[in-house]
């Protein structure tokens, strides 16, 4: 069968039943009753205006503790880098004392060792 017959006859303009309409018209008024929207009561007015009252008056606050933690974990970080530096530091004047002492112990203990025959 041709595609433009079945396309005419399929496309064929067609009365509506009877009382159409009218179910149409009303299912969009119960549609529109139930969609409406209800009216704020005035607890929810309150409840967003103490909502908005505590974000004002608490953000400085939250901005605050924030910023003082901020500075606090910098401190921290520069504490921490100032005992490496330290550390390091008394490291090396430990290995320029400790180390001569040891290896002029060593030549002591050699000539102790083989005072007394052992190897």
């Amino acid at each position: 069968m041709n595609p433009d017959a079945r396309l005419r006859r399929a496309l064929v303009p067609v009365d509506p039943p009877d009382g159409f309409a009218h179910r149409v018209r009303t299912r969009l008024e119960r549609d529109a009753r139930a969609q409406a929207r209800p009216q704020a009561s005035p607890w929810r007015r309150w409840g967003a205006a103490a909502a908005v009252l505590i974000a004002l008056l608490g953000g400085p606050l939250a901005w605050r503790e924030y910023d003082q933690r901020r500075q606090a974990l910098a401190a921290r970080a520069q504490v921490l880098l100032a005992l490496q530096i330290a550390s390091r530091e008394l490291n090396s004047v430990h290995r320029r004392v400790v180390r001569p002492t040891a290896i002029r112990l060593e030549p002591q203990r050699s000539e102790v060792l083989a005072k007394e025959g052992r190897p």
